[in-house]
């Protein structure tokens, strides 16, 4: 996890050639969001591109999906099928993200972060501390199901009362609101699914879209062919094809959101995390 020492020792040889290239840095920026701020500052210095991320923001989606430029969003849910909010988080944060950073007035921050695990996790569904229905259709997309299904291939009703509880033995839930208002819950259910989905409510109508970040399997692993393109695009014409900050917010939300779970589920301020950027208007993710 030495990302921002990595940085640090180019940027130096940068400073000393008197020249810089791209860089694309995998994943978060840094487990520190001072750290990740620092390496985004150094590229806007010395004037290189810079692309940071995970590669679900731009895999194809099953169904095809994309939120409307400009729309007004009410409430988003991501789901990932595993218990590490480190590694499958920051995937299913930044997938997140890329959605509803499209929404009306751009990226604005984040204001508030709370991590919930175990019983706390089933205590907040059932006060609908997020949606219900909106993780229902996130769960809907999911096509690699757990819990009785592996045993004898029977269907389930992942949303109904009490299911996720009795197959997701170590629950985590991350909550956080967005200093324009927006709230988001990120859950991680292993023992449920095997996907990453997600759903996100339009002001419009009460429309829901939703839907599955795909990957494609190994050996080939695909999804990361479209993060390549995007990485030699960058290096041939000097542009990323979407902000670093979107990785910066996310960097610095996953690090709330551990501080939040190591001091036992604290909401936490964010007044750090007024990143606001605008987002590209053009899709960006994979299709056909």
């Amino acid at each position: 996890y030495p990302r921002a020492e990595f940085f640090s020792q180019i940027v130096n040889v940068f400073r000393n050639d008197g020249r810089s290239v791209p860089i694309f840095n995998d994943k978060h920026l840094s487990y520190s969001f001072e750290q990740a701020s620092g390496m985004v500052a150094a590229s806007r210095e010395l004037n290189f591109p810079m692309l940071a991320g995970s590669s679900l923001p731009v895999t194809w989606r099953m169904p095809e999906m994309e939120i409307p430029y400009g729309a007004e969003i009410e409430e988003a849910v991501v789901i990932c099928g595993s218990s590490s909010l480190d590694s499958s988080g920051f995937h299913a944060l930044e997938a997140l993200q890329c959605l509803v950073e499209r929404r009306k007035g751009g990226e604005t921050g984040i204001r508030r972060v709370q991590t919930l695990s175990g019983d706390a996790v089933w205590n907040a569904l059932k006060h609908k501390k997020w949606s219900p229905d909106l993780m229902a259709r996130a769960l809907s997309r999911a096509d690699v199901i757990k819990g009785i299904t592996l045993v004898d291939a029977r269907t389930q009703d992942l949303a109904a009362p009490g299911v996720l509880k009795s197959i997701v033995p170590k629950p985590q839930a991350v909550l956080f609101e967005y200093r324009d208002g927006l709230e988001a819950t990120l859950l991680l259910l292993d023992g449920a699914v095997g996907n990453f989905t997600a759903a996100v409510r339009l002001d419009r109508r009460d429309q829901v879209l939703s839907t599955k970040f795909l990957l494609p399997p190994e050996p080939n692993v695909a999804y990361s062919a479209c993060l390549a393109h995007h990485i030699e695009d960058m290096i041939v014409t000097g542009r990323p094809g979407y902000p670093v900050e979107r990785t910066l917010l996310v960097s610095g939300l996953l690090e709330a959101a551990h501080d939040s779970r190591a001091d036992g589920g604290r909401r936490l301020r964010t007044p750090q995390l007024d990143v606001a950027y605008t987002a590209p208007r053009a899709s960006q993710h994979c299709r056909n």
